[in-house]
């Protein structure tokens, strides 16, 4: 029943509307400075990850194409790592996970937009502060800092809104799986290798990224692990169609990046948790 534009219609909902209010809600809280601090900690620790990842996929990647860089770099952390995060840690880890999904979303729509169009879309500052995730990172921090809690009606409205994040994030992942021919998906090797360096080698070199840091907060550093070692992101696929690109092979790499996540992932927070020293 769901066909690629319904899918994009979805993904467009949730990344233009869910996820912002996600975003916004995780600073409906009290202000603290030391809070504030350690999210410093977590946006330096996001821009760490990102370049780590930018490096390793230019040197492991050396053969592949434009969209197996791009699926290598960007993770989904908004559809996979809200609804991980948000049970365990509540509006405090999204309070963090914020950073990570700001900045991933800033190199998306510059760095990563400029992979897909092969150069053809120019890199600017509107591109990397005007879109979704920004904005509501960015209108969410403005009401923490001025200290202004939403009124209760309206933030149980976007509570509910939020946590609409998890089950529209599986259903679209379950719309690209149905519509995915599992042939061209586990009997492609290029496929696997992409993989394995998106899901074991470039985390790898984010946990290094974040050993580095001087961070002793239990709440940021699982945060950061987390985002580390989530899958590949949708907009692999989206952004290949609006760009210009096999966005088929995209979806591809996305529903096995996904599938194989649910074996690393635990394996990868339980080393980073170990190598981090998380209790």
């Amino acid at each position: 029943m769901l066909d690629m534009n319904g899918s994009q219609q979805i993904a467009n909902m949730t990344t233009r509307f869910i996820i912002p209010i996600v975003l916004m809600m995780a600073f409906q809280q009290e202000y603290n400075t030391e809070q504030l601090s350690l999210l410093a900690f977590a946006f330096i620790g996001s821009i760490l990850i990102i370049l780590s990842r930018i490096a390793l996929a230019s040197i492991l990647l050396k053969t592949g194409t434009k969209i197996d860089r791009y699926a290598v770099i960007f993770s989904n952390n908004a559809f996979v790592g809200i609804p991980i995060v948000l049970p365990l840690l509540g509006y405090e880890g999204i309070f963090y996970l914020s950073m990570y999904i700001v900045v991933s979303s800033i190199f998306q729509f510059t760095y990563g937009i400029h992979i897909l169009s092969e150069g053809k879309q120019r890199m600017t500052i509107k591109k990397a502060l005007i879109n979704p995730a920004s904005i509501g990172a960015f209108a969410g921090l403005g009401l923490y800092l001025l200290r202004i809690q939403l009124p209760a009606t309206l933030y149980a409205g976007f509570d509910k809104i939020a946590a609409m994040s998890s089950p529209i994030g599986m259903i679209l992942l379950g719309g690209y799986l149905a519509r995915t021919n599992l042939k061209d998906i586990f009997l492609v090797r290029q496929n696997y290798w992409t993989v394995i360096t998106r899901l074991i080698l470039t985390p790898l070199g984010g946990l290094l990224m974040i050993w580095l840091l001087p961070i002793q907060n239990e709440a940021v550093l699982l945060v950061l692990a987390i985002a580390n070692c989530t899958p590949t992101a949708v907009n692999t696929a989206l952004f290949s169609q609006l760009y210009g690109g096999d966005y088929e092979y995209g979806a591809r790499l996305i529903v096995l990046a996904s599938l194989l996540a649910m074996v690393t992932m635990p394996l990868l927070i339980t080393l980073s948790s170990f190598v981090l020293s998380i209790g």
